[in-house]
């Protein structure tokens, strides 16, 4: 509860930079109609829309790098000129750094619902089971955020943890096989598949769409599994950071 009182000084901050939050919204609409345009009317070899998969895999890669939201705000926050006032303000550093993380996360799947939405009533993607892809993209975006937080508390230079986190989702991508064609070695076997969340969130939601639960929820506890034991190791360098 503790966390709660501190959500609204967090979300007036967010509401201030508005601008910047729709921006982020505004480039995968964009990108996603674009593809929309190229990919109309195409199909696979079992008649499914490339579109389908396209934008299954636009909006699960966005989540990749949703964490960039909390990653601002704490750095500005906590590790920057503005600390002196964070810190002499009356209330749980700690829980307002949870709240940030929580609404960022929060902003993230908002993004990716409204995302969702477009292609669906817009673009003319059929999602099949939108709970279920509402769960994976949580997964994504808690992991995203998760992921984004422990390289700012590891690393000092904002800068080197700005370049970190863009190598975090562009190698995911690119390890998905999305930009070309990756080696066919075992590594990149597995870099492509079950070592990548990108490749496990999308899989997770084909795998559900096609009735094969049982490999769609392996894919989603692996994802839950390594964002459990991320969020343990965030704990522990967010502790050493801020003492």
């Amino acid at each position: 509860m503790r966390v709660l009182a501190t959500i609204p000084f967090t979300l007036l901050r967010m509401v201030r930079s508005y601008i910047v939050l729709l921006l982020l919204l505004a480039m995968p609409i964009l990108l996603l109609t674009v593809f929309a345009f190229i990919l109309k009317g195409a199909v696979t070899e079992t008649g499914e829309p490339y579109l389908y998969q396209t934008a299954i895999t636009m909006v699960l890669t966005f989540q990749l790098f949703g964490g960039s939201i909390v990653m601002s705000y704490i750095q500005t926050d906590f590790f920057s000129e503005f600390r002196a006032r964070i810190f002499a303000l009356p209330f749980n550093r700690t829980m307002y750094a949870f709240s940030i993380m929580m609404c960022g996360t929060v902003y993230s799947i908002l993004m990716g619902l409204i995302l969702m939405a477009y292609t669906q009533f817009v673009l003319g993607v059929a999602w099949t089971n939108w709970l279920w892809a509402i769960y994976i993209l949580s997964l994504m975006s808690i992991l995203s955020s998760v992921v984004y937080l422990i390289i700012t508390f590891a690393v000092k230079s904002f800068k080197t943890a700005e370049r970190l986190s863009v190598l975090y989702g562009v190698s995911f991508v690119t390890l998905a096989g999305l930009f070309f064609p990756m080696p066919d070695n075992a590594f990149f076997r597995f870099m492509g598949s079950y070592g990548n969340p990108l490749a496990l969130s999308v899989e997770a939601v084909l795998n559900m769409s096609r009735s094969n639960s049982g490999g769609a929820w392996f894919q989603a506890n692996l994802l839950l599994a390594v964002t459990v034991v991320l969020f343990a190791l965030m704990l522990l360098v967010g502790r050493r950071r801020m003492a």
